[in-house]
């Protein structure tokens, strides 16, 4: 009499079936988006207008170059113009710290002297970060994803210029049944089908989201992606086996 072992925990006998204890297991699945680790929308800190724009739409860049730059004239301005009277009022504060010691000044004027120094240091910076504010550089290195502004227009304080998106390091955001979180944990190795390209990404769970959806009694988690293709790119489809 042969035995011969079937799927769903069966032995079968001679044509009859008998249950047994024996459970073949399957491999979980689910499905998901890549999503951009990095992901910025870089806006105008200044009112200024544009007089470079080094990178186009779709170009890559590395971290610190530099993005859009602004008419700085009239800021580098007000910079010489603090620095100056920085030099002043240091000058005056000298000055009277020598006639203090010489018993020829109050020491009011010492404190005033020290306060208009401070004054026009506080100006001074305040001055340099908007000179900083007109070179506008990468943060982090990616590419270019939209891109608002041309070079001649003026631009307003908080006006969107450009939205850039890192590939270096991509994740995975992925919805699973709750009832998964009996075994799943972090740090457990998956492995990502990516349905545009059908490239197979080895990833790690890096996130398991906090609540259950009620609804769907489904827990949305993550995975990072360590080495990414040149051919995958943010919002392509993926397939998470388990």
């Amino acid at each position: 009499m042969r035995l011969m072992k079937k799927p769903m925990g069966l032995l079968f006998i001679t044509g009859c079936f008998l249950l047994t204890s024996i459970e073949v297991a399957a491999e979980e699945r689910a499905r998901g988006i890549l999503v951009a680790s990095h992901k910025a929308s870089l806006s105008s800190e200044l009112a200024a207008k544009v007089i470079a724009v080094p990178k186009k739409m779709g170009e890559s860049f590395h971290k610190g170059d530099l993005l859009i730059q602004l008419d700085c004239r009239l800021y580098n301005a007000q910079l010489e113009k603090v620095e100056a009277e920085a030099k002043t009022a240091l000058a005056k504060l000298e000055n009277v710290q020598q006639l203090n010691r010489l018993n020829s000044i109050g020491t009011l004027d010492v404190v005033i002297a020290e306060a208009d120094l401070q004054k026009v240091q506080a100006e001074r910076t305040m001055t340099r970060l908007n000179v900083e504010r007109c070179n506008i550089k990468a943060p982090f290195a990616g590419s270019i994803e939209q891109l608002d502004v041309q070079p001649f227009e003026v631009v307003q304080q908080q006006q969107a210029l450009m939205k850039i998106v890192g590939l270096e390091r991509l994740e995975a955001d992925i919805i699973v049944p709750a009832q998964w979180m009996t075994w799943l944990t972090i740090n457990k190795t998956i492995v990502l089908q990516v349905e545009e390209t059908q490239q197979r990404l080895p990833a790690v769970v890096s996130h398991i989201g906090p609540s259950v959806d009620p609804t769907s009694q489904t827990v949305q988690i993550r995975a990072t992606i360590k080495d990414v293709p040149s051919k995958v790119l943010p919002g392509m489809s993926v397939v998470a086996e388990f």
